[in-house]
């Protein structure tokens, strides 16, 4: 099968699922049968699992990034051990039939992935039926802004289907927005910080779509983004373990439940925020089984107005391990936590001046606000006296400091707006 009618297939199979997959029993129904399919595969063919036996896959261990990097190979079908992936990496190799990637990493613990040439036409066919609706016969101009690229890419440029830019970001901004003017993307999918530089830099480019991807949206990227281009910022949930979610037109987004199967855990001490646990019951060849993922997010209650049964995201929070853990001022209780958006609206809802910033845990009991040099000294320090006012109603009393100094983007790692930088023991 060529590439153009393996993507063709899988976009078309891709659309009717998401008009059949129109109740919450349908879906319950659609994941059970695929989840048990996954889990005969599992013990038959992944190390991991069969030296577990024959259990459902409720019984299957929650895992987590580190036990995968620890024994990469027993999670492939191939047997290749995370050593080989790296080498395999570095000379822009991958066995025949497939491919390799790694993750951009956000504090140096990145992440690999194997996959079949098969699951790359799936993976696009899924994100191209969720992100671009309109005939197969439309051919996009879709510009890619990332700090690594990968064959996952280029698939869509093998496909013939659509035409693909992909920018990395270790070149630079300004490199990036020369290439886009020339190319006149149709649709633009970047990190929050690139889409907000091209934003505010008047890059000439007037695409019919952006996603943001990579990053957590904070709310002054969106308005600015938003603004300038005059569309609506949707968003791309995607790690380097699966595609997780994409907004649809109303903007909200949506849990890829076709292709993944989510449990939730609650975070301790928040009553609307959980953390993924997530199964892809489509790749075959690196089996990624009740993986507990570092997000955190708020889910929507209410039902979308595009009419979608699938579960809703009201928010993606940011990292689990960026909450700030303090201890509380009655030594007596358990430490205190604060999730990333509570840091943040303590800052950003002081003053509209503010739209740009970092929060950072640099200590036990310590955090640093730095703002730009821009913003006036009483403001700054009404944004500092909003964070202890945050920590105070959880129970805490850290010392919090202010500093000013230009905040710039960064090209090769993902901006982290509020920062746990503190490790204890380390």
């Amino acid at each position: 099968m060529t590439p153009l009618a393996a993507l063709a297939l899988t976009l078309l199979r891709a659309r009717a699922l998401h008009r059949w997959l129109n109740s919450r029993g349908r879906i319950a129904r659609w994941q059970n049968a695929h989840l048990e399919r996954l889990r005969r595969h599992a013990i038959a063919n992944i190390a991991f699992y069969r030296e577990r036996g024959d259990v459902p896959i409720s019984g299957f261990p929650i895992i987590a990034k580190p036990d995968v990097m620890a024994r990469f190979e027993a999670f492939n079908r191939l047997g290749l051990t995370a050593t080989q992936i790296w080498e395999m990496i570095e000379r822009g190799e991958a066995p025949a039939g497939h491919d390799v990637g790694c993750s951009t990493g956000t504090s140096g613990n990145r992440g690999l992935y194997l996959i079949s040439d098969k699951e790359r036409y799936v993976w696009l066919g899924t994100i191209v039926a969720k992100a671009l609706a309109g005939s197969l016969l439309q051919r996009h101009r879709v510009a890619v802004v990332l700090p690594r690229t990968s064959r996952l890419y280029e698939t869509a440029n093998e496909s013939k289907m659509l035409k693909l830019l992909f920018l990395d970001l270790r070149e630079g901004l300004p490199s990036a927005a020369a290439a886009l003017t020339a190319f006149k993307p149709t649709v633009l999918v970047g990190p929050p910080k690139a889409l907000r530089w091209f934003a505010e830099n008047n890059t000439a480019i007037a695409p019919q779509r952006m996603f943001s991807s990579a990053e957590v949206l904070d709310p002054p990227d969106r308005e600015l983004v938003e603004q300038r281009f005059g569309l609506k910022l949707r968003e791309i949930y995607m790690a380097t373990e699966g595609l997780f979610g994409v907004s649809c037109e109303y903007g909200t987004l949506h849990l890829a439940e076709d292709v993944v199967y989510f449990e939730f855990e609650r975070v301790p001490g928040e009553a609307d925020l959980v953390s993924p646990i997530v199964t892809d019951f489509v790749r075959r060849t690196q089996v990624t089984a009740r993986y507990r993922m570092n997000d955190i997010l708020r889910l929507d209650r209410q039902p979308c107005r595009c009419g979608s049964a699938l579960q809703a995201v009201a928010e993606v929070i940011g990292r689990r391990d960026d909450s700030f853990v303090l201890p509380n001022r009655d030594l007596s209780k358990p430490p205190v936590m604060l999730t990333p958006d509570i840091v943040r609206n303590a800052v950003l809802m002081t003053d509209r001046s503010i739209d740009d910033f970092r929060a950072r845990q640099v200590a036990s009991n310590l955090i640093e606000i730095v703002l730009p040099p821009d913003i006036p000294g009483p403001v700054a320090e009404a944004a500092r006296m909003s964070v202890l006012q945050a920590c105070a109603r959880v129970g805490a009393s850290p010392e919090v400091t202010l500093h000013h100094e230009t905040l710039m983007p960064g090209n090769d790692t993902k901006l982290r707006r509020v920062e746990n930088r503190w490790k204890p023991g380390a």
